[in-house]
């Protein structure tokens, strides 16, 4: 097994996942920055896992029939970029289109995180995506320590 490839992978995972976790705590900055009601925050929440959800079949689709290894890294700074961006969007459409690119980011990460690990596992396939899954609920339990930190600033 490439044991730093499949860490990197993991590693990776976190820091992609940390921006999905980090939307929830996010709710109320949003409510008082755009004066939402609780179901046009909720959108954020829609938003970000629709654009995951939606387009990631297509990342796989062709992570299946090609290398296409940029989209880890790319997929990484999206998904930082929107979470960022949209704190400092300056109207609600916008941050959602923000988390939206995020959920895009997500989206193009795992795939080609997922065939980079399984390629790199050797015989310890299923150790391998095991840890890789750890490292994505571990950033999706830190990104709401981390929004509620960055919140205080």
């Amino acid at each position: 097994m490439k044991r730093h490839l499949v860490w990197l992978a993991a590693a990776g995972h976190m820091i992609t996942d940390i921006n999905l976790g980090a939307v929830a705590p996010l709710l109320p900055y949003f409510i008082a920055e755009y004066d939402l009601t609780y179901a046009a925050a909720a959108m954020f929440l829609s938003a970000a896992s629709i654009a995951s959800s939606v387009v990631q079949p297509l990342f796989g689709y062709f992570a299946d029939r090609r290398s296409v290894s940029w989209l880890i890294p790319v997929g990484i700074l999206l998904a930082g970029y929107g979470t960022a961006v949209s704190g400092v969007a300056p109207s609600y459409g916008l941050a959602i289109l923000a988390i939206s690119i995020s959920g895009i980011g997500i989206a193009a990460f795992h795939p080609e995180a997922a065939r980079l690990v399984h390629r790199s596992a050797g015989e310890k396939k299923g150790a391998a995506m095991s840890f890789f899954g750890v490292g994505g609920q571990v950033g999706f339990v830190l990104g709401p320590v981390i929004a509620t930190v960055a919140l205080a600033f």
